[in-house]
C-alpha cells in the first residue's frame, strides 16, 4: 500500500485511496507488492473508471425504471444510500475480472482455485429454468379429481413462469448495460478460455445479485415507510424492525373493521 505521507498537507489523489481501498484484489500468492504495478494503473486508468463513469447514469435509469418506489424518495440519507448504490455497481464485478484475467496470466487452474467450479458449470452457464411442479407436488391432495389437480397445476406453472421471466428480464437489463462498457473497456477479456468464461458468468451474475438486493431493500425500506435514519440499521437491525412493520401491516390490512363487526354481532344475536 502507499505509505502514509510525512507531509501533513499532502492528499492522496483519486488512485491512490482506490488503490489502498481495494487492495487485496491486488495480493497474489507469489507476489508482496510494495505499491501498484503498472497494470494495476493501466487497468484503473482504461479500465474501472472509464467503465464506472459510464455505467453510474445507465443503473440510475434503469433503477428507478425497475423499482418506481425509489424514484419518489426524497429524504437526504436516504438518497446518499441511493447514490452509494449506484457507485458500487459493476465496482466489485470489474475488481474480480482484474483478478481472473491475472489468474489467467499466471496458468491459475480454475477448477483447483474454485472447489465449486463443476456446479458452477450447470447453473451459471446454461439458461436457467423455472421450478414448474408436478403431480408429484399434488399427491397428498386426495380430495381431488385428476382433473382438479391438472387445473390447480397449470394455474400455480403459469404463475411460476410469469415470474421467472420476469426476473430474467431484469437480469438481462441488468447485463446489456454492463456486458457493452466491459467488453469494450477490457478487451484482455476476449483472450478468457472456457474455464475463465465460467467463472466471468459467476462474478457478472453476484454483481447483478449485489444490486438487485439493494434495490429491492430500498424500495422495502420506501413501501413500509421507514424513518430515514433507518436507512443506516445493520441488516439484523433492520430485519426485526421489517418484521414488526411486515405483521402491523399485515393486521391492517386484513383487520375487519368495527361497522362490519357491529353488524355481525347484531346477525349473531338475532340468531
Amino acid at each position: 500500500m502507499f505509505e502514509d505521507n510525512l507531509d501533513s498537507n499532502y492528499e492522496s489523489s483519486d488512485f491512490e485511496i482506490w488503490y489502498n481501498e481495494n487492495y487485496m484484489f491486488f495480493e497474489r500468492e507469489t507476489d508482496i507488492l510494495e505499491g501498484p504495478t503498472l497494470d494495476i494503473s493501466l487497468f484503473y486508468n482504461g479500465v474501472y473508471m472509464p467503465v464506472m463513469q459510464e455505467l453510474a447514469p445507465s443503473v440510475r435509469k434503469l433503477m428507478t425504471r425497475q423499482y418506481p418506489l425509489i424514484d419518489l424518495e426524497f429524504r437526504p440519507l436516504v438518497l446518499n444510500y441511493i447514490d452509494w448504490v449506484v457507485s458500487m455497481a459493476g465496482h466489485r464485478f470489474l475488481m474480480n475480472l482484474y483478478q481472473l484475467i491475472q489468474d489467467q496470466k499466471d496458468g491459475v487452474n480454475l477448477r483447483e482455485k474454485y472447489p465449486d467450479f463443476e456446479s458452477w458449470i450447470g447453473f451459471y452457464a446454461r439458461p436457467g429454468e423455472p421450478d414448474l411442479v408436478t403431480e408429484v407436488n399434488y399427491t397428498k391432495f386426495t380430495t381431488y379429481s385428476e382433473e382438479e389437480k391438472k387445473e390447480l397445476i397449470d394455474a400455480e406453472n403459469k404463475n411460476i413462469t410469469e415470474f421467472f421471466e420476469k426476473e430474467q428480464l431484469l437480469k438481462k437489463e441488468y447485463y446489456d448495460i454492463i456486458q457493452p462498457l466491459v467488453f469494450k473497456y477490457y478487451p484482455a477479456l476476449q483472450d478468457l478460455d472456457y474455464d475463465g468464461w465460467i467463472i466471468y458468468s459467476v462474478h457478472i451474475r453476484e454483481d447483478y445479485e449485489d444490486y438487485k438486493f439493494r434495490c429491492e431493500h430500498i424500495e422495502t425500506f420506501i413501501e413500509y415507510e421507514f424513518q430515514e435514519e433507518d436507512i443506516n440499521l445493520r441488516y439484523d437491525e433492520f430485519q426485526a424492525k421489517f418484521r414488526i412493520k411486515y405483521n402491523e401491516k399485515w393486521e391492517k390490512d386484513h383487520s375487519i373493521p368495527e361497522n362490519r363487526k357491529r353488524n355481525n354481532s347484531h346477525t349473531q344475536n338475532d340468531l
